[in-house]
């Protein structure tokens, strides 16, 4: 590894019964970053081990969870380690399947400091886009551009907002962490801007054609598709989904509609096509009950039993 002559910058990586594409992507990201950590989730398969055992003799620190706790522990438990080690200036996130390009770090940079310079409070700089992608803006000054709800992968965050707003909330577990990091940050008076020229190659999940009585349903001449989530991650998105917007409607409520809308319409396609919509409909259900329960955490063995699709 080799540390960035600009600052001192460190990431963590998130792992989970990864194939060998993580040591592809840990090698890029090493590269441009005085410290890497890998966090291994607790993985259970059997393939895992090994890369993480050639991952640590490519000089990568591994550290290892005792069970799965959700991408948010596994992301705290790294930059706890940063901290008290390396104690770098700037700290990345990234998924195990994430590829940032060669001048990542260095892009972020830039636009973390033209900000600073216009006098800016910088909460953390997001990719400006996923295998082609583009994060959404949210607004635009002086030619930055601000981020509307960006994933948590490739986040570039200064550990002095980690300092005064607070780790990754652990309690979401898997999904909306990205967005209640936000949110937080956004509501204590950070700004969350797009790095010019961030890009990152990213596995966006399983898209499947909506169809109807067995034909593909076209919109504008074109065939209508989806991205589709298990009952599993349904779950997660809905109870997660659903505190946000009863943690932040009052402080960000244009941010949370939008966010509301945006989602409203992938759900109305999955519900519509999505094979296994029964299932969906139950642990939306529970999700959104869960919610209002306060209950944050991973999915109880029970309920996990009774959406599974048979």
């Amino acid at each position: 590894m080799i540390e960035s002559p600009q600052r001192r910058t460190a990431a963590v990586i998130a792992a989970f019964n990864p194939d060998d594409e993580l040591l592809t992507n840990a090698a890029a990201i090493a590269a441009q970053v005085g410290q890497l950590v890998v966090v291994d989730d607790g993985s259970t398969s059997p393939t895992a081990a090994p890369i993480f055992d050639h991952l640590t003799e490519a000089g990568v620190e591994v550290l290892r969870l005792d069970q799965n706790s959700g991408i948010a522990a596994a992301l705290n438990r790294g930059i706890e380690e940063l901290g008290a080690t390396t104690r770098p200036e700037f700290v990345l996130t990234f998924d195990q399947d994430s590829l940032p390009v060669p001048d990542y770090v260095s892009r972020a940079l830039a636009t973390f400091d033209d900000a600073t310079a216009q006098g800016k409070k910088v909460g953390f700089v997001s990719a400006e886009s996923f295998s082609g992608h583009r994060v959404p803006v949210l607004g635009t000054a002086n030619g930055l551009n601000e981020a509307f709800d960006p994933m948590q992968s490739g986040f570039f965050i200064p550990m002095s907002t980690l300092a005064d707003v607070g780790d990754f909330e652990a309690g979401f577990f898997i999904d909306c962490v990205d967005s209640e990091f936000t949110a937080r940050v956004r509501a204590a008076g950070y700004s969350i801007l797009i790095g010019a020229g961030c890009e990152v190659g990213h596995r966006l999940g399983a898209r499947l054609p909506a169809k109807m009585l067995g034909r593909p349903v076209r919109l504008r001449g074109n065939d209508l598709s989806f991205n589709y989530y298990s009952p599993f991650r349904m779950y997660y998105i809905m109870r997660n989904g659903t505190t946000l917007v009863r943690r932040y409607w009052r402080r960000n409520p244009v941010w949370v509609i939008r966010r509301l809308v945006e989602d409203a319409k992938a759900q109305l396609l999955r519900f519509a096509f999505s094979p296994d919509r029964r299932y969906l409909a139950i642990a939306a259900w529970e999700g959104l009950v869960d919610s209002c329960r306060g209950r944050q955490g991973r999915i109880s063995q029970d309920l996990l039993n009774r959406i599974q699709p048979r």
